[in-house]
């Protein structure tokens, strides 16, 4: 088995191995070359820094290291069922560490889906330790109407006021919570038509929300809330979010398990995908 510089290889082989790491795997997550294009673009993935594990010709496991301002994080790090229990993913992760270490990092970032055991263990093995839990929360664009005795409060919305690209972008700039990588600013400005919407609400609360429209899929979600109840500014937010795209699937990733908004984004009606494990190890 050798390690090989993930730019000696197309994005499409890239993208075929990535897709044949997951055709088991607990969340489906399929890749096009397109797809992995712009996720190295958005993320700051450095292809230098990432790696292939090959053995005969053959892909046996890939992952990748993304940099940002002195931060590490580990990404899209898949072994192929060939490739497994052979010290493959440990031999990947070991070559992404070095390579940070090189670049002169200070600390390393990654998530993985909570149940993926032989990956957790891993990744606590080498040193990493768990910050977090991160909900991936979906909303399809009809969802189960209340029942019977049910109720929901949402705070009348008052004064929306709708963002272009430009506004949505600072508006994210002045966050008071801790974003996930996927959701940093720096992510965010990589992101092509992305839009927000504020209201105000009838018992005192404001927020906003900033996503990507298109036109199957909302994405990219993140809701802020500056004063009021953060479960019922966060439900009034979404309903007029949806309001506008009724018709479209919505996801909103990693938002933090313990957050107080989440309680409205049920009301909205997301459910609870899946969760992601945020884990942090110092390299110095």
């Amino acid at each position: 088995m050798q390690l090989i510089p993930a730019p000696q290889l197309s994005l499409a082989d890239l993208a075929s191995a990535y897709n044949e790491t997951r055709i088991d795997y607990i969340v489906p997550m399929p890749m096009t070359v397109e797809r992995l294009k712009r996720y190295v673009e958005i993320y700051d993935v450095d292809l230098h820094g990432s790696c292939a594990a090959v053995s005969s010709n053959v892909i046996l496991g890939l992952g990748m290291l993304g940099i940002r301002y002195q931060r590490g994080w580990i990404t899209r790090l898949g072994v192929l069922p060939a490739g497994r229990r052979q010290g493959t993913g440990r031999a990947i992760m070991e070559y992404l560490l070095e390579q940070a270490r090189q670049r002169h990092m200070p600390i390393m970032w990654l998530e993985v889906i909570k149940g993926n055991t032989p990956a957790h263990q891993l990744f606590i093995s080498l040193g990493f330790e768990e910050t977090r839990e991160l909900i991936v929360a979906r909303r399809p664009p009809a969802y189960r109407a209340l029942g019977p005795g049910e109720q929901v409060f949402r705070p009348q919305v008052r004064n929306i006021r709708t963002y272009n690209r430009q506004g949505a972008l600072a508006l994210l700039e002045q966050r008071q919570d801790r974003p996930n990588w996927l959701n940093e600013v720096e992510s965010m400005r990589k992101v092509g038509d992305l839009s927000a919407i504020a209201v105000d609400t009838s018992d005192g609360g404001r927020g906003w929300v900033s996503f990507q429209p298109s036109l199957l899929q909302l994405t990219h979600i993140v809701v802020e809330v500056t004063a009021g109840d953060p479960a019922g500014v966060t439900a009034a937010l979404l309903q007029t979010l949806h309001q506008y795209y009724p018709t479209q699937d919505a996801i909103c990733e990693n938002l933090p398990e313990n957050d107080p908004k989440w309680p409205g984004f049920e009301q909205a009606g997301y459910f609870d995908a899946f969760h992601r494990i945020e884990m942090v190890m110092p390299l110095v």
